[in-house]
């Protein structure tokens, strides 16, 4: 079983013995679950998408290939950009 320690101010120690204590959950019990939550909240925010082998191939050759010029984005090239303005 890993280990992690940390090191923090008095006051934030307070501050998740008091929110732990609301819980009715230790220290640890309450820093493992809100950091858990954290982490899946996290992860979650980043969608995973599944492609078969087909799919994944048809993916990369679109982002492979080169763009081909319209009128949007000869328009947008030619801008000055804010930094230069």
């Amino acid at each position: 079983m890993a280990q992690v320690n940390f090191r923090m101010k008095d006051e934030r120690l307070t501050l998740i013995d008091r929110a732990a204590a609301i819980r009715g959950v230790t220290r640890t019990e309450f820093v493992l679950r809100s950091s858990e939550a954290a982490a899946i909240e996290t992860l979650n925010e980043r969608p995973v998408i599944a492609l078969d082998d087909d799919a994944y191939d048809a993916f990369v050759a679109a982002l492979d290939a080169p763009v081909e010029p319209n009128d949007r984005l000869r328009k947008q090239l030619a801008r000055q950009p804010l930094w230069e303005r």
